[in-house]
């Protein structure tokens, strides 16, 4: 089963950014900074990828990542929130009776394989890699993706499968082996979830077959009839509420129809209580600042009268020893030990001023409470006229009830009329949506039901592949060599020998040295690419289960820069140009049956514009956006 990534779209807050995707090679070029890696980083988001970088064009721009792909003959679409890395995706499908993809979704959360309802798991069973287990771990669609995407700082880093790290690597070999179809207990793990997945469809087909005859029995099985009676429904409830409305406002604006001067009368009433209401509450606040005000007096009195009864009082003896301390006087002139204080008296120029203070003071104090006393006179005052008006109010509520009631409108036999048929309506309404849940309900089993069915041909499938693929380790790993060593000879690898995958870590090998030895970083990118093509044409050949899909991002790293504004630099040119025409030949050779996805900084002149996907200019000044987010500054795009 193979993977084709069909578009890929950024949702925006005021337009969406849409890259399309064909079969084969696609090319996407453009200066630095313009978005050509954040197009593989999404992409990779969109596929379950744990997190992606902080994109500020992006954020600023963009809610969600949408990507459109095939799997086999089905074709899906996947929403993903943006820089909301726990929220589940929304999976659309695709709808061939109506040539569209279905307004309904499900809801997948991000999470591992073992999770039945995951993203991971959806994507492994529409590939036919279902419940396997290696090193007593759950297979993840992670897994194998891997083998699908050659990131820009993985081209060259001498650890192609995180092999030197015992974490990441632990499943590397075993998935090397599933996509060769020589893993030991594959065909026994598809046997046994075979039996597993027949009995689930058996118990899902009871339920199915059970529902549908209690629901033809009610003849409750044509959604689209329901859906019918429903407009139908909401029409009719729509024009008797018009008509209900007309009805009353004609009753309402009749000469004679009594009440209607009660009721603007009832209306500055309200108006009047609001106004009242929110004079209290500003007035009681204005009171609240007044009283803190009158405590600041009170506080600075309190404290003149403590100094003048203070200096009185103590004026009237003579101490030996410090009444504060209990030290002789005398040792402690500049101030007492514990306290400062020199026990100096007021003099009577002092007690004077503080006097004539507080009388300030009290006068201040005095004339402050009765203002106080006049403002909270208003708060009551305004408290009497709210509640004269609501009772006012309720006497005229009361009067126009009973007015209306006894009155016998010539309108009222059609209003209650229609306020009858409105009542009916609604109920037949609610009738209905209950119908159509269990409608839906059962739709949605029926749905069930059938991507069951499709993972257990998938399964069958793939258990088929792998019975009649009947091929041994040492042949699949002498067909890799050999493609591997061709496509190095093509790439014009310098002073090539040897090359080979080996037999033990399934890792390249090249002049009988493994890849990380070699000494280059420019061989490591040639031969990283190498592998992966390697991997990608021989995986996706007779009964292999590679997904066919290949993203590689600046595949001319290390090899090289535009030979126009340097020739020295450029000794590298024609393996550039070399890997380059790879591609090209292998759209020719296998186009049909896989895609690839190459992202690079420019490209040569003899490379065809039918395999450039999107192309950049930096300025948007050749005619080209100048960025994937082409209405804003791509500063911050890789």
């Amino acid at each position: 089963m193979r993977i084709f990534i069909n578009c890929l779209t950024l949702l925006g807050f005021k337009k969406n950014y849409t890259v399309p995707f064909k079969n084969g090679l696609n090319y996407i070029s453009g200066p630095t900074s313009t978005g050509k890696s954040t197009i593989a980083e999404l992409i990779n988001y969109a596929l379950g990828a744990e997190k992606h970088k902080d994109y500020i064009e992006v954020r600023q721009n963009c809610s969600d990542v949408e990507l459109e792909l095939e799997i086999g003959e089905k074709k899906f679409k996947i929403r993903r929130p943006l820089f909301d890395f726990n929220r589940p995706v929304k999976l659309f499908r695709y709808s061939e009776a109506e040539h569209r993809f279905s307004d309904e979704f499900e809801l997948l959360p991000i999470e591992s394989p073992s999770n039945e309802e995951s993203l991971s798991r959806f994507l492994l069973n529409q590939l036919g890699f279902i419940d396997i287990k290696v090193v007593n771990q759950t297979f993840s669609f992670r897994d194998i993706y891997k083998y699908c995407y050659l990131r820009q700082n993985e081209i060259d880093n001498e650890d192609i499968m995180k092999e030197k790290s015992w974490g990441p690597s632990i499943k590397r070999k075993p998935t090397f082996e599933i996509i060769f179809n020589i893993f030991d207990s594959y065909l026994s793990e598809l046997r046994a979830k075979i039996k597993e997945q027949s009995e689930l469809i058996d118990d899902l087909g009871k339920k199915k077959d059970g529902v549908s005859d209690f629901l033809k029995n009610l003849k409750m099985l044509d959604i689209e009839d329901y859906y019918n009676r429903k407009v139908a429904l909401e029409e009719q409830i729509s024009l008797k509420r018009d008509l209900l409305y007309g009805v009353k406002s004609e009753a309402k604006n009749t000469v004679g129809f009594p009440g209607n001067e009660l009721e603007e009368e009832m209306l500055q009433q309200r108006q009047q209580i609001d106004t009242y209401t929110m004079q209290i509450l500003e007035q009681t606040q204005y009171v609240e600042k007044l009283v803190l005000l009158r405590n600041q007096y009170q506080s600075e009195l309190g404290k003149i009268e403590f100094l003048l009864e203070g200096a009185i009082s103590l004026n009237r003896y003579s101490f030996q020893i410090c009444p504060s301390c209990l030290n002789d006087l005398k040792t402690h002139e500049s101030g007492c030990e514990l306290c400062g204080s020199q026990m100096k008296s007021l003099s009577a120029e002092e007690q004077k001023v503080y006097k004539s203070e507080m009388v300030r003071l009290k006068l201040k104090f005095k004339k402050l409470t009765i203002f106080i006393e006049e403002q909270n006179k208003k708060i009551q005052e305004f408290k009497q006229q709210k509640k004269e008006k609501l009772s006012d109010l309720l006497e005229n509520e009361n009067k126009l009830n009973h007015i209306r009631n006894a009155y016998i409108s010539p309108r009222i036999a059609n209003i209650e009329r229609l306020n009858l048929e409105l009542g009916e309506l609604g109920s037949q309404l609610k009738d209905l949506d209950r119908a159509l849940k269990v409608i839906r309900d059962f739709n949605g089993l029926i749905t069930k039901y059938a991507n069951e069915i499709d993972i257990l041909s998938n399964l069958k499938k793939r258990a088929k592949e792998v019975e009649e693929s009947n091929i041994d380790k040492q042949t699949v790993l002498e067909n890799v060599s050999t493609v591997f060593g061709e496509v190095l000879e093509k790439f014009k690898f310098p002073k090539l020998s040897n090359a080979n995958i080996g037999s033990k870590d399934y890792l390249p090998y090249v002049r009988g040295r493994k890849y990380d030895n070699i000494g280059s970083l420019g061989s490591v990118t040639m031969i990283t690419m190498a592998y992966y093509l390697s991997l990608l044409i021989v995986g996706t050949k007779d009964k292999n289960a590679h997904p066919g899909l290949l993203i590689i991002d600046t595949p001319r790293k290390n090899l090289g820069a535009d030979p126009k504004k340097d020739e020295e630099q450029f000794k590298d040119e024609k393996i550039y140009n070399s890997i380059i025409q790879f591609f090209i030949d292998l759209d020719l050779d296998i186009g049909n049956n896989v895609q690839l996805i190459i992202i690079n900084n420019g490209y040569p002149d003899f490379l065809s514009k039918d395999y450039i996907s999107v192309e950049y200019d930096g300025d948007g000044t050749k005619g080209l956006p100048y960025g994937l987010i082409d209405d804003a500054e791509p500063d911050h795009l890789t």
